[in-house]
């Protein structure tokens, strides 16, 4: 299977894109802290993964499926943190 340049430009930007919620939740890890942490935020992060991963499935694109994928996955492990250490949601 060959990538298009443009498939490859996905995947790389989608690994950014993906990651970059990945020190908010090492931060949380290392402090067990997430009260100031947006719930709504993430939810709505996880909720635009799971629209641009059936949008991505629609079209054939991998980048969009896959990275949505991973996205979506980082965002539930966020928001589980922040339930699990904020004491409070919201």
């Amino acid at each position: 299977m060959q990538i298009s340049p443009i498939e490859l430009l996905g995947l790389v930007a989608g690994f950014f894109g993906t990651f970059a919620a990945a020190p908010q939740a090492l931060k949380i890890i290392q402090t067990r802290q997430a009260r100031d942490v947006s719930l709504v935020t993430y939810l709505f992060a996880m909720t635009g993964g799971v629209l641009w991963g059936v949008y991505g499935w629609a079209v054939d694109s991998l980048s969009i499926v896959f990275w949505n994928g991973v996205s979506l996955l980082m965002c539930a492990s966020i928001i589980w943190l922040k339930l699990r250490h904020s004491g409070e949601p919201g």
